[in-house]
């Protein structure tokens, strides 16, 4: 991205740093509204600050796919209301579970299943493609998740990285987000 994206990067930065230290949060366990509010602007605000390989097909949307259980409801949806991606429009899609995704085109997949196989089959159905993995399971983003929300002991809504993972992707993120992160490596 060229010099007259940076402040627009730098805006998206400064909006998701203001989420981060938004007003503490429950536990993840029971996580009210508010915090799927937080979440449901972090994943906009990633595609902000997360640049993809150029798309195969110009004109598509850019896609925030929910596979299995979806905490969100209308919240994402609300989220993403009237905005844009590189000029295009956000769409977000939900799939009952990994098999689903087979073959659908998406920029980031938040993984709302817990359960250790459910996860891998997820990370399966979209190896090799330029997907953000974004997911709320415990050592998430340690496990082969690419953005691992967690709360802190504060109770705000946090996040780590798995760098590591999203440069195997093709994925770059820009430094103000790893600035907000917490990096981990893979789980030996």
């Amino acid at each position: 991205m060229g010099a007259a994206g940076r402040p627009r990067r730098r805006l998206a930065a400064a909006a998701a740093s203001a989420v981060l230290l938004a007003a503490p949060q429950a536990p993840a366990a029971t996580l009210p509204a508010e915090g799927y509010e937080v979440k449901a602007a972090f994943l906009y605000h990633f595609s902000q600050l997360v640049d993809w390989p150029a798309p195969s097909a110009p004109g598509e949307p850019f896609v925030i796919a929910v596979v299995g259980v979806d905490p969100f409801g209308v919240t994402l949806d609300e989220a993403v209301a009237g905005r844009s991606v590189r000029g295009e429009p956000v769409r977000v899609q939900r799939f009952a579970g990994a098999a689903q995704l087979e073959g659908a085109r998406m920029h980031i997949l938040f993984v709302g299943v817990t359960d250790e196989e459910q996860v891998r089959r997820a990370f399966s159905a979209v190896a090799g493609q330029p997907v953000l993995t974004v997911g709320e399971a415990e050592r998430f983003a340690e496990h082969g998740g690419m953005i691992g929300f967690r709360v802190t002991a504060e109770g705000r809504v946090a996040f780590d990285i798995n760098l590591q993972r999203a440069e195997q992707a093709g994925l770059h993120m820009s430094s103000q987000l790893l600035k907000l992160a917490r990096i981990v490596g893979p789980v030996p």
